[in-house]
């Protein structure tokens, strides 16, 4: 199954120590979204906004274990989301998104984790810094 990344998941390192069998596959683009902080990453619906992030293959096994350690379904939620690469092909995958909608700034150590991941990816900061400087 394909999962979407947007947060410290998008750290390969963080990741394969998460889903030590998740396969990489590439950047992607959740449209009508943007990204926003309730202390973690978090995504609402936002009309003519945009979310880069990574696709991962993750097998179901990782699917439940990714359940777990994003806390679904009492902190994250988990939906169906329809994903575009950078020449237009689509993709059907999954990503979680935060139950409680609460501004509130990242700590530092894990905005750390997530500039890793859009380093990993070679995504622009501007979003994530963005989304922090709204908090």
């Amino acid at each position: 199954m394909l999962y979407f990344a947007y947060a410290s998941n998008l750290s390969k390192k963080y990741m394969s120590g998460r889903c030590p069998h998740a396969i990489p596959l590439k950047k992607v683009m959740l449209k009508n979204y943007k990204l926003t902080f309730n202390e973690l990453a978090d995504i609402v619906p936002t009309q003519g906004e945009e979310v880069i992030g990574a696709l991962y293959l993750i097998s179901k096994q990782e699917l439940e274990k990714l359940d777990i350690l994003e806390g679904y379904p009492d902190l994250y939620d988990r939906i169906k989301v329809e994903l575009e690469d950078a020449e237009g092909n689509i993709y059907e995958g999954f990503v979680y998104i935060m139950v409680e909608k609460k501004l509130q700034a990242p700590p530092d150590s894990y905005y750390k984790i997530l500039l890793e991941g859009y380093d990993d990816w070679d995504i622009d900061i501007e979003r994530l810094e963005k989304a922090k400087s709204l908090v």
